[in-house]
């Protein structure tokens, strides 16, 4: 719940102290909360609920700036002109705030700017994707950033392009960045040897390392050079390198072999992505899977050629990890998933899309007495999962936080969801797009044809209330949920995120009920509801004033008189998607760049310039 809404509820409560026949009437004095107090209650807090509550007061205000809770917020600067006259950096220069993360996208990098002699000092990690920036440039951002400990360069190849081995300079700078210790190259194509040594060298205390998704469109000669030369960094780090990530890049079985042959290499975290046919003589990934047994973090995801031998070799091997991701690996079946019984720390789990996956390799392996620190589990698109493997998931892992059943249509019915509601309250982010069989019995607990629990004359029945944490829910596709749910059940007052896509029977009766109940939503998805008007946008504009995100994609009926409520009431949204939208003419379009100044992305039939 926003705490800011909290408070201004509580101070207008009048309350009444009985002394010596006396009647005193007060008002609580919230602001001068000791700041120890404040900072112990705003850790129960998310971040977007903190920066509410810190314009309640100043006092409030000085314990949202602790360093801790700055660190989970994130200065975005996407898509403008980066001058210091312009916006946003006009008004950031005269800001008396500092940001410890900045993340910057699609920007041009030209004139010199104050921003970063300004606020560079408090920099702790910076993000440049898809940017256009020079070497010198670069490197002229990065001697402002002492602390900086995280630098992540995605997608730029005009740096790479422009960066040559020879140039004709009459300056440079060397630089030591000694708080640094992760560097992500991920996305990039053209860096080549020379880039990756000098940016490496200004990192003498590097340990994680990233290349996941690189060099995809190079020769192949060029990228096994690449990748050569990259193993012969870890070799001469192999005693201070602990994370690796190279997913979605393409490696071979040498690649493999040579990283498990490195002596002394401990890695915490590892990704890749394992493409070639696993070989039976000499096969470098059960070899490196061998020597890795410390890792806790092991990442494979797109792994096409990952088989149950690989499986078996992780749990026998890793007997300390906790985050296992086998998201599509198309070639695990339930003898390998019955192996990993063993991993008893496992906490993040993700079996996405392995579609060999069945009951059986289920309940052999997920649903053991050892299971009680999972924390999130990922079990989308598993198409052979019944509801009963469904049901045993719920009794098993009660302390969940997480879990995605998006795409189990065959397994989501009113009775199983039921389960989950009464074990699972503990769930903060839940995922059921696609679940059609799902309607309002199962969400509401009423009018059940059979019921949850029933023992003689007593039965019971439960709702999605009992998940009074929620923070994220989608239910797109879920086209049997009407009004009657929302009416019913939605009050989730710290809910954020709320997907209602392909939803075919809703209307303002139960649109306004929702938006009653759930006042802290930021994103909201109305896409290709066909019932949705006017009066509907209307509402959730006027009732949620936090909203960032609106996506109202081929939503017939909706008319201009919905970009007016937009523009009146929209004091935060940043991405609008109205697509598809017949009745919206090109002219009201227009008029949302004007109209909403925080509007980054826009998503129209007709192609408008933010």
């Amino acid at each position: 719940m926003a705490l800011a809404r909290l408070v201004e509820r509580i101070e207008r409560t009048l309350f009444v102290h009985y002394e010596d026949s006396f009647i005193y009437f007060f008002e609580p004095n919230f602001e001068a909360l000791p700041t120890e107090l404040l900072l112990h209650l705003f850790q129960y807090l998310n971040p977007s609920d903190r920066c509410a509550a810190s314009m309640v007061c100043r006092r409030w205000y000085d314990a949202y700036c602790y360093p801790d809770f700055l660190r989970a917020m994130c200065l975005h600067i996407h898509d403008v002109e980066f001058v210091d006259n312009g916006h946003p950096l006009k008004s950031l220069l005269t800001s008396f705030r500092y940001f410890m993360d900045v993340r910057v996208t699609k920007v041009v990098f030209g004139n010199k700017s104050e921003f970063w002699s300004e606020f560079g000092e408090a920099v702790e990690t910076l993000t440049l994707d898809n940017c256009v920036v020079w070497k010198h440039k670069l490197i002229s951002i990065l001697k402002y950033m002492p602390r900086l400990r995280a630098l992540n360069i995605h997608n730029c190849p005009d740096l790479f392009k422009t960066w040559k081995l020879i140039e004709n300079v009459n300056f440079t700078w060397n630089l030591d960045l000694l708080q640094l210790t992760h560097l992500s190259l991920a996305r990039n194509n053209r860096f080549q040897e020379f880039h990756f040594d000098y940016l490496v060298n200004m990192i003498p205390n590097l340990n994680s390392l990233d290349i996941s998704e690189c060099f995809s469109s190079i020769e192949a000669r060029q990228r096994i050079l690449m990748l050569n030369h990259i193993l012969e960094y870890v070799r001469t780090k192999r005693l201070q390198l602990r994370h690796l990530f190279i997913g979605g890049t393409a490696i071979d079985n040498l690649f493999l072999r040579a990283l498990a042959d490195i002596r002394e290499l401990s890695l915490k975290s590892l990704a890749l992505m394992v493409c070639e046919k696993i070989p039976l003589d000499e096969p470098g990934i059960i070899d490196l899977l061998r020597a890795q047994t410390q890792l806790t973090h092991l990442d494979l995801s797109k792994s096409l050629a990952l088989n149950d031998y690989a499986l078996i070799q992780i749990s026998k091997s890793i007997p300390m990890l906790e985050t296992l991701i086998l998201n599509r690996c198309w070639m695990i079946t339930d003898y390998g998933i019955t192996a990993i019984k063993s991993l008893i720390y496992l906490r993040h789990i993700d079996l996405t899309n392995c579609e060999r996956i069945t009951d059986a390799g289920l309940v052999g392996g997920l649903f053991t007495h050892n299971r009680k620190n999972v924390r999130k589990l990922y079990l989308g698109l598993l198409t052979n999962m019944s509801d009963a493997a469904l049901t045993k998931v719920s009794f098993e892992f009660c302390d969940l936080v997480v879990l995605d059943l998006g795409g189990c249509s065959n397994s989501i019915n009113d009775l199983s969801v039921q389960y989950i509601f009464y074990h699972m309250t503990k769930l903060q982010e839940l995922n059921l797009d696609c679940c059609a069989k799902v309607s309002d019995a199962g969400i509401t607990g009423v009018n059940m044809e059979e019921k949850a629990f029933a023992i003689w004359d007593i039965e019971l029945s439960f709702s999605i209330a009992d998940l009074k944490g929620l923070r994220s829910l989608k239910l797109s596709g879920c086209y049997k949920i009407t009004d009657v749910s929302f009416m019913r059940c939605f009050k989730f007052r710290e809910l954020k995120e709320l997907s209602l896509a392909r939803l075919l029977q809703i209307s303002a009766a139960g649109i306004e009920q929702l938006v009653l109940g759930c006042p802290s939503l930021e994103m909201v998805d109305l896409s290709e509801c066909r019932t949705i008007t006017d009066r509907c946008i209307e509402i959730v504009t006027k009732c949620e004033p936090r909203l960032t995100m609106l996506k109202l994609q081929n939503c017939p009926l909706i008319t201009d008189e919905s970009i007016k409520h937009i523009i009146v009431n929209c004091r935060v949204l940043r991405t609008l998607n109205i697509r598809g939208c017949i009745k919206i003419s090109s002219y009201a379009e227009k008029k949302l760049s004007a109209g909403v100044k925080t509007l980054r992305h826009l998503h129209g039939s007709t192609r408008e310039e933010l």
